[in-house]
């Protein structure tokens, strides 16, 4: 079954034939919450939920490779890009999107009244968070477009993106992992200095963990992908290097649902009432923006 292929390929079959189901449970649970609980219908949720949805996509695409690790078979690169065409979206605007919510925790905090009158404006507020994710993304879906080929690959998600596309999205993920560091680092500043309720902490604390997660799993991966490129010049090894360098992510991308059930009551109630069936009974819809107006208590309106 596997004569034709390189023995470090081989350990990467099993982790991704452990961790793909993992990934698509953990992730549709989330997304299942956001629909039962009408407590996380806020932007931010709307937000999260997308994140959830991109990742969990994202890990639908490591289902080619291990078919064709399996079956001891290939594709030419043109066919991998469309085979792999969702979950290279899911893997570019993952990213953006975590940095849209930095940003939104970060207005939350230091804008409170202004925040909750963009809360009433829902689709607006999340329509422009979205205009970068969607733009960004598209234009690493061009480049890769535009460079397919005919050659032939063992097909995974860094192989639907040749030459230039994938340089410019390794390249270009750095400056959006320095934001939503800044972002999270001047949110997590603010509130040290502001009285929130312990929902909000709640949130953004659950929200930071996931994210450190992330940045540590795609830090790993990008400058694994960045230094491969001076490392060899061996195609095979490239390869090997980016699909090694990747498991961090697969890793990080599959633990929301631990996460949040571990540190957000609010998504620790919706899966209990999940799993029991009692999900009806959850409470109406309270917009959390209305927390917000206790933020800065002593400091005065935008407005004033």
């Amino acid at each position: 079954m596997f004569e034709d292929v390189h023995p470090w390929m081989i350990p990467l079959t099993f982790f991704y034939m452990i961790i793909i189901p993992i990934g698509v449970f953990s992730n549709l649970i989330m997304i299942i919450c956001f629909f039962i609980n009408p407590r996380l219908r806020s932007p931010f949720h709307i937000l999260l939920t997308l994140t959830c949805l991109a990742d969990g996509i994202h890990v639908c695409g490591q289902i080619v490779f291990v078919v064709q690790l399996l079956t001891n078979t290939y594709s030419y690169q043109s066919t991998c890009y469309f085979l792999n065409f969702f979950p290279v979206i899911g893997l570019t605007i993952a990213a953006p999107l975590l940095m849209e919510i930095g940003l939104d925790r970060l207005l939350a905090v230091s804008f409170p009244i202004k925040y909750r009158e963009f809360q009433f404006q829902k689709v607006l507020y999340t329509s422009i968070h979205l205009v970068f994710p969607i733009l960004y993304t598209s234009s690493i879906l061009y480049l890769g477009f535009m460079e397919r080929n005919n050659e032939l690959v063992k097909c995974a998600i860094p192989t639907a993106l040749a030459g230039v596309s994938f340089k410019v999205f390794t390249l270009s993920s750095h400056v959006i992992y320095v934001s939503i560091i800044l972002a999270y680092l001047m949110t997590a500043v603010l509130l040290k200095f502001h009285d929130t309720s312990s929902r909000f902490k709640a949130v953004f604390k659950s929200i930071g963990v996931t994210v450190g997660i992330v940045l540590f799993g795609w830090a790993i991966t990008t400058v694994s992908n960045t230094f491969g490129y001076f490392v060899t010049d061996d195609f095979e090894i490239f390869n090997l290097i980016q699909m090694y360098s990747g498991i961090t992510v697969n890793i990080a991308i599959s633990s929301n649902l631990l996460i949040f059930y571990t540190i957000n009551p609010e998504y620790q109630m919706t899966v209990k009432m999940l799993l029991d069936g009692s999900f009806g009974k959850l409470p109406t819809f309270t917009d959390s923006a209305s927390e917000l107006q206790n933020l800065r208590k002593n400091t005065k309106s935008q407005d004033s």
